[in-house]
């Protein structure tokens, strides 16, 4: 199971904590006794130090819920559960943490275990009136306890169920988010060989300029053909062209480094930006290129067993368009081919 990082000090743990300090108040307005005062502060503080070092040290990464979600909300029920068994005057503070406590547990919990737990605490709050009430013979404070006993059984499963279609709507924006993830990735890549699209390409290359406009760095490009592949398709019929042209982009893909890109450029041209890179570099890059395309063992589908690449290679000069950029590979690829092709040429960047 991957690894998953929860915070040292939980959100529960601090809901216990902030219960904690609204007993003080409870206690310097003389509602409850110091003694019940330093035991909830103790066993809070306890129930935090245990889990923040369950945490800390990676033990939480033993439990199929790494968070703990269900135990550490158990563990801060019970502890306001007992003190409104032992002090009536804090069953005020009892209902709006035990919601704020149940709204932390709504996105971790399975429906099942927020039901059960519910009933628990509903159950075991009963339990703590009839208890009192029998004690103190079913005063009019008895009554007051039962109505707040239904406005929280009420309001709890209302909460849930709220909690539960605001889980379900985080679920449908992170696969609706995915969707859109994947088919933007799709539009930006060429269906064929998985490089990226002219488009692509196109946005790419402004990115580079505008990177190498305020840093001054350089960037080149290639511009990549295939040498006779109108013949090799016309002798050869289209699937063999298609697996020519997706074996020749696995094997520039895996060839270019992290920070070069790879696009198809249209039909046999491909592009390849160069970031960071002057000419003298792109040449050596293309040239490497050449030589993989080169070795590449064709012959179960042509006769002549191998292509070749004409290259043409330009560097951005500073300020200039991306039209004439690529007008300047061009025409250094236009040269290749005129010089018999299975080459690299350039054109300088003064």
């Amino acid at each position: 199971m991957p690894s998953v990082r929860i915070p040292q000090i939980s959100p529960i743990g601090l809901i216990s904590l902030l219960y904690a300090l609204s007993l003080y108040i409870f206690y310097r307005q003389g509602f409850i006794s110091g003694a019940t005062f330093i035991g909830v502060a103790g066993t809070v503080l306890g129930f935090v130090v245990l889990f923040y070092g369950v945490f800390r040290f990676g033990l939480n990464q033993r439990f199929r819920e790494p968070s703990l979600m269900l135990p550490q909300l158990m563990t801060s029920l019970l502890i306001m559960l007992g003190v409104a068994y032992v002090e009536r005057a804090t069953q005020m503070a009892l209902v709006p943490f035990m919601l704020i406590a149940f709204s932390f547990g709504i996105f971790r919990l399975s429906t099942a275990s927020l039901i059960g737990l519910s009933v628990s605490c509903l159950a075991a709050y009963l339990a703590i009136i009839i208890l009192r009430g029998q004690a103190e013979g079913f005063v009019q404070a008895f009554r007051a306890d039962i109505v707040q006993w239904c406005v929280l059984a009420l309001t709890l499963p209302g909460m849930i169920l709220v909690g539960k279609q605001i889980q379900n709507m985080r679920q449908l924006l992170r696969a609706t988010r995915y969707q859109l993830q994947h088919y933007e990735e799709k539009s930006a890549r060429d269906e064929l060989t998985g490089l990226y699209n002219r488009r692509q390409l196109q946005t790419e290359m402004e990115q580079a300029k505008l990177h190498a406009d305020t840093s001054g760095t350089p960037f080149a490009i290639c511009l990549i053909d295939i040498d006779h592949f109108k013949e090799i398709n016309d002798r050869n019929g289209h699937l063999t062209g298609d697996a020519i042209l997706k074996e020749f982009s696995r094997t520039a893909r895996e060839s270019i480094r992290d920070t070069d890109i790879l696009g198809r450029y249209g039909g046999d041209e491909f592009l390849q930006i160069l970031p960071d890179t002057g000419i003298k570099g792109a040449v050596m890059h293309a040239e490497r290129l050449r030589v993989y395309a080169h070795f590449l063992d064709f012959q179960k589908i042509l006769a002549q067993k191998n292509i070749s690449l004409s290259i043409g290679v330009a560097e951005y000069r500073s300020g200039e368009k991306i039209t004439d950029l690529i007008s300047r590979a061009d025409s250094a690829l236009y040269q290749a081919k005129q010089m018999g092709r299975n080459r690299v040429e350039w054109i300088d960047s003064e």
